[in-house]
Order: structure tokens, then C-alpha cells, then sequence
């Protein structure tokens, strides 16, 4: 039985005084297993990693994949391919920001073996695929070597410690199998401590205890969680989480050399799987072809309001056409037929070279019909194609199209386009300029003014025939008196 004084000391301490000395128990005994025993809870020395397997393509419609598992710890890693027109775009206090190449990091309740809700990405989930990221970043080939955006998604199906190294083994090995050119492969490994038993959390002491992989259980009763990546040669990110003051210089070099040993060990494991880089790309991966035309020339590609370039996406079956400010066109689709077809028609276009035999009807009477527009012409009866805020495009000639802005289409100030023009109406339109572009600037208030005074002028002719007509008329008549 207990007696009445010991309940009335046990009152004294509050639930999360328990909780506080119980995990000083744990950590004391787990520290002391490897002091005395030489091992961990799960049987392995301070310096040893988990086991490693790993898969490759194991999702076949995939531009690439991995799965890569460490112990309890595994992340299916996949990647896809696209143009410059799949880019990450995010709005940043400096404008708009785009990343061609990023990490989106997914730790589902299930990997902990939990229920509950999943939506958007949590602060962990940000932060870990932060990580992951900044340690792939230094290994992405550049633009001019390998055209393609790359996003890497890494899924954590179940996790006992480190799921964001695994995810950067992961991610890595995904791109190799996709036959990104990656030249310097990249792992990380994640390394913890354990203090002494007399230590009051100041500044951990050289006795501490440091272990390679930890586990979650060495996540949550140890004093340091420091994640290292990198390759054979450089560290590329790292990350440290300490529950003490501080650590000795001595302390975090020694921790820095045993995790260099578990990377070093986790690298030669995925080269024995994947030695290097596939040397071609999936069969689902969009094809690229990339060349330079006449920047001046550009708006002959692009047309009024894009339909030149969605024509030619359309007519040749590609999947994207982009075009830079400096001329550089990027074409992508899934045949390189396709491709060829596509550039020999848009240099033909931008005038570097000529019409080639079998392009698109549609897109060569484009070209043909760009030679006979004439500034200060009027366009009688032009079909409107589409409204927008800022004005209206209407098609002059058949494909050809410019642009009626909303302070010239009437002499007085129009509030809203929409209303006062419908799509399929029919405008006389003047054209008064064209751009460096290609692009076509139309009025119809300059038109009908233009109309109005030749009406004018034509009537004032009139009049003035009659009155010179009439007193010739009344001579005769008094003549013939």
C-alpha cells in the first residue's frame, strides 16, 4: 500500500515533469547500452548505417523513378521533364521568380503509421523539401547542355529518421535513371548525439556519443540532429538542429568526418545500382530542338494575340513552342520528325530560309498574305475574333489579324470593349502601323473618319458639278425659246 506522505509528494510534479524524466532515462540508458555494449537499439554501432536497397524504374510511364529504402526509412522519388513553359513561377518581394529545376517533398500521415488530414504542404514539408532541393541544385546540368525543366517529387511511404536524406539519395538516383546527364552523384546521411548523463544541456562536452543514420527514436531522445549532403568531393547543403548551448569546435569536426564515412558508404551503394546516368531519355520524355531565328522577326512566329504560334503547335503536332526575346525558339513534341518539319517551317517564316515543301497550309498563306497589308489602307467588313479589355483583334485579310485598342474604336471614350463590339462582328478598320514584331496596329476611329470625309468631299464635288450644271441648263432652255 502506499502510504498517505508518499501521495502527497507525488502531488508535487506536474505531468510534463514525468514526461522530462523519462526521457532523461531513456536517453541515459541508450547512451549507456553503447558505452557498455558497443551497440544501438536496433543492434548496429555508432558509426554504422542501415541497410540499403534500392530500386530503379520501378514506375514505368515515369520520366524516371527510385526507390530507395534505408532500414525503416523509404522514399519513392520521380521526376518529370518538360520546356521552359513548365518552369516553377512564384511571386517573390523582387518580382517573378522562375526555378527551373525543384523538389516537392510529401510526408503523408501513413508513413508514421497515423490517420489524418492531408492538403497543402505543412512547415515541415516546406522545410524538408528545402533541403532535399539546395543539395540537388548544385548537380542540375545547365540550360544550354540539358534544355529540359526537371521537377523531382519525392512521396516518404514510410519514415523512422532521416526522410529528407533519403529523399536527396532518392531524387538523385530518379534523375540518373532518367537519363539526366548528373556527373557528380550526391547522398546524405543524418547524424545525432548523445550527451552524459551529468550534462545540464550547456555546451555538450568531447565525451558525447555521435551516431551515423540516426533513427527516430535517436531523433527524439538526442541532443543533435545534423543532416549532411553531398558528393565524394564537397558538401553541397547541411542543416543542424542541437538541444544543448552549443557543441565544441572538436566535437562538430569529429561529426563531420564519421558523416563524410556514412556518405561515402551510402554513394557507393547507389553507384552499385546506378554507376551512371541512362544514356537516353524516357520514351515519354517530350523531344527538344533548339535554334535561333531574327529577334526582329520574331512576331511573324508568335502573330497577333499568339494564334501564328498556336497554328503552328497545332499543324505540326507539337507539344510547346517557346520563343525568347533574343530569338532563340524552343520547339518540343514527341517525334523529332515532328521537330524538323516544325523548324525548317519557322526559319522559313522568320525569313532565314525558304518555304519548305509540305508545311502547313494554313500557316504558309499567313506568310503569303503578310506582303500584302499596306500601311494607311482601309479594311472594309473585318471580322472581330476576339475581345479583350484592352481592345479587340480582328481579322483584316484571311489569317491575318491585328490589334483595334479600346481608344481606337470610337471617337468617343468606350468604358468596356465588351458590348460595344461582339465577337463576329464586322469593323471597317484602318491599319496605322506595324510594329518591329510583326504586329499590326488597327483604328477604326481613324477609318470611319477617313469615310466620313470622303463622303464629305464627295458631296461638296457633287454640289458644286450641279451649281456649275444648272446655269448652262437654262440657257439652253432660253435659246431654244
Amino acid at each position: 500500500s502506499i502510504s498517505r506522505d508518499t501521495t502527497v509528494e507525488h502531488e508535487l510534479y506536474e505531468s510534463v515533469d514525468i514526461s522530462v524524466a523519462l526521457k532523461k532515462l531513456w536517453s541515459k540508458q541508450m547512451r549507456k547500452m553503447i558505452i557498455n555494449k558497443g551497440t544501438r537499439s536496433d543492434g548496429r554501432k555508432v558509426d554504422e548505417v542501415r541497410p540499403i536497397t534500392i530500386e530503379t524504374s520501378v514506375l514505368p510511364r515515369t520520366h524516371g523513378s527510385a526507390l530507395f529504402t534505408r532500414g525503416e526509412t523509404q522514399a519513392l522519388a520521380t521526376i518529370t521533364l518538360g520546356d521552359s513553359s513548365m518552369v516553377q513561377k512564384m511571386d517573390s518581394i523582387d518580382g517573378l521568380e522562375r526555378k527551373r529545376f525543384y523538389l516537392q517533398y510529401t510526408f503523408p500521415p501513413s508513413c508514421i503509421g497515423e490517420v489524418g488530414r492531408t492538403g497543402s504542404p505543412s512547415r515541415r514539408e516546406i522545410g524538408h523539401g528545402n533541403l532535399a532541393e539546395r543539395a540537388l541544385s548544385y548537380i542540375i546540368p545547365a540550360e544550354e547542355k540539358f534544355p529540359y525543366s526537371i521537377r523531382v517529387e519525392s512521396l516518404i511511404t514510410e519514415s523512422s529518421g532521416s526522410s529528407s536524406m533519403a529523399s536527396i539519395c532518392g531524387g538523385c538516383l530518379a534523375m540518373m535513371d532518367g537519363g539526366v546527364p548528373i556527373e557528380r552523384p550526391v547522398a546524405g546521411v543524418a547524424m545525432g548525439l548523445l550527451l552524459n548523463e551529468d550534462s545540464d544541456n550547456s555546451v555538450a562536452s568531447n565525451d558525447g556519443v555521435i551516431l551515423t543514420d540516426i533513427l527516430g527514436l535517436e531523433d527524439a531522445f538526442g541532443t543533435m540532429d545534423f543532416k549532411v549532403a553531398g558528393d565524394r568531393k564537397a558538401i553541397t547543403s547541411f542543416q543542424l538542429d542541437i538541444k544543448c548551448e552549443g557543441l565544441t569546435v572538436e566535437l562538430l569536426t569529429e561529426a563531420l568526418e564519421q558523416a563524410k564515412k556514412g556518405r561515402m558508404h551510402i554513394l557507393d551503394e547507389m553507384l552499385k545500382c546506378m554507376p551512371q546516368s541512362k544514356p537516353t531519355l524516357s520514351e515519354w520524355v517530350p523531344i527538344f530542338t533548339v535554334f535561333k531565328v531574327p529577334s526582329e522577326n520574331i512576331g511573324r512566329i508568335i502573330g497577333p494575340g499568339g494564334k501564328q504560334i498556336r497554328q503552328i503547335i497545332e499543324d505540326f503536332s507539337l507539344t510547346n513552342v517557346d520563343v525568347a526575346e533574343d530569338g532563340t525558339v524552343f520547339i518540343s513534341s514527341m517525334e523529332n520528325e515532328y521537330n524538323e518539319r516544325a523548324e525548317k517551317y519557322i526559319q522559313a517564316l522568320a525569313g532565314v530560309t525558304s518555304p519548305p515543301r509540305g508545311s502547313s497550309r494554313n500557316a504558309s498563306s499567313d506568310q503569303n498574305m503578310a506582303g500584302k497589308v499596306e500601311v494607311g489602307k482601309i479594311y472594309k467588313d473585318c471580322t472581330v475574333k476576339g475581345i479583350h479589355n484592352f481592345g479587340c483583334f480582328v481579322e483584316i485579310l484571311n489569317g491575318i489579324e491585328g490589334l483595334v485598342h479600346i481608344s481606337e474604336l470610337d471617337s468617343k471614350r468606350i468604358r468596356t470593349v465588351e458590348g460595344f463590339v461582339n465577337v463576329g462582328d464586322k469593323l471597317d478598320v484602318k491599319l496605322i502601323n506595324i510594329n518591329e514584331k510583326g504586329q499590326l496596329r488597327l483604328s477604326r476611329k481613324a477609318a470611319i473618319l477617313e469615310i466620313e470625309s470622303s463622303v464629305v468631299l464627295s458631296e461638296k464635288n457633287q454640289s458644286h458639278q450641279n451649281e456649275v450644271l444648272t446655269p448652262t441648263a437654262t440657257l439652253k432652255t432660253e435659246s431654244s425659246l
